[in-house]
């Protein structure tokens, strides 16, 4: 991370914070930590992938300056994120461009990743764009744990200090969560192929999150042998989020597999971790079917807690259709049951 990438990293967290010389000063110790860990691991990734250019957008101005992106990255630039005839590239470019902007203006974390032969702003052949979990940046110890759960200030009060997640822990896994969709789409072509089948479209999207959640579970133990207690908060935050019809972040199966596992994940070479995140996530893949019970059950479950499920299964019609199955609906609302108990829900 170059100085003045610092510089704007700092000025993000010093801005989150009131005008009181406590809340400055503790942005301040916020930014001195997180500020180093941000550099290494953006230096990590550079090394490893010599011809992306990976570029951290930390607040809207970061972002707007480059617009339009035909001009900063090219008029040839393209989108390898998603499948798309060439008629299409300049359509897509724009959405992307709505999309990060939208992004950046909610604070929240995402990665996209450009073909840049020609770009005004680098002579890398790509480019990957990130933007941060912005409101997580701030000097509540609660922040992380506030976001992942949906918890307001009187449920968090109750929170067991064992489920409590770290905003260091989480602003860094959250990082290598997103640098990933760029180095998985890097290496293996489009993320998300052309369809319209919605239920196709929405496996591409919880396969692709699948392969983040395990990268980054094993960076984050990489640097924590230990850290496994985060990992298993995160798989209730995972499992809580249903309830809100977030399908695709799901990955409490294989954060709870890795929680259980003895195997030592003592290396910090990051090609290694990407090679080895993705043969595991193959191997955790669901199919086509059985993603497709996964919804109608899930619906079941959240049914059964009179939560308006059209509003989260509008784009799914053909799920309406099938039956649930009764062992994964006990099992899904099991899950849910003890992840509710677990954080006073």
């Amino acid at each position: 991370m170059n100085s003045k990438t610092l510089m704007l990293f700092g000025f993000l967290l010093l801005l989150l914070g009131g005008p009181s010389a406590q809340s400055s000063n503790n942005q301040a110790k916020l930014a001195s930590i997180l500020s180093p860990l941000i550099e290494e691991r953006i230096t990590r990734y550079r090394e490893a992938y010599p011809e992306v250019e990976f570029r951290l957008l930390l607040k809207s101005p970061d972002f707007e300056q480059l617009l339009p992106l035909t001009d900063s990255l090219g008029k040839d630039v393209s989108n390898i994120d998603y499948e798309h005839p060439e008629e299409a590239r300049i359509t897509l470019i724009e959405a992307q461009e709505f999309r990060i902007g939208l992004h950046l203006d909610n604070g929240n974390g995402t990665a996209t990743l450009f073909k840049t032969p020609n770009a005004r702003i680098t002579d890398k052949p790509y480019t990957c764009l990130i933007t941060l979990n912005i409101p997580l940046i701030d000097e509540s110890a609660m922040a992380a744990s506030r976001f992942m759960y949906d918890l307001d200030d009187e449920a968090l009060a109750f929170l067991s200090e064992s489920y409590l997640i770290d905003n260091k822990d989480f602003l860094v896994y959250s990082f290598d969560h997103e640098m990933f969709h760029c180095v998985d789409a890097y290496s293996n072509g489009f993320l998300f192929a052309m369809t319209q089948d919605p239920v196709k479209s929405s496996l591409d999207r919880s396969r692709a999150e699948l392969r983040a959640e395990i990268f980054a579970a094993f960076a984050h133990l990489s640097r924590q042998p230990n850290g496994k207690r985060f990992l298993l908060n995160q798989a209730t935050a995972r499992t809580l989020s249903l309830l809100s019809g977030d399908v695709e972040h799901y990955t409490s199966s294989a954060l709870i597999m890795l929680v259980g596992s003895t195997t030592k994940n003592d290396t910090h070479d990051i090609k290694a971790l990407v090679k080895k995140s993705m043969h595991l996530a193959d191997n955790h893949a669901v199919s086509y079917a059985e993603y497709k019970q996964f919804l109608v059950d899930l619906r079941t479950v959240l049914e059964e807690l009179d939560i308006d499920t059209d509003t989260f299964f509008t784009e799914y019609p053909s799920v309406a259709d099938e039956a649930p199955s009764d062992k994964n609906v006990e099992s899904l609302r099991n899950l849910l049951n003890m992840a509710k108990v677990a954080i006073n829900y």
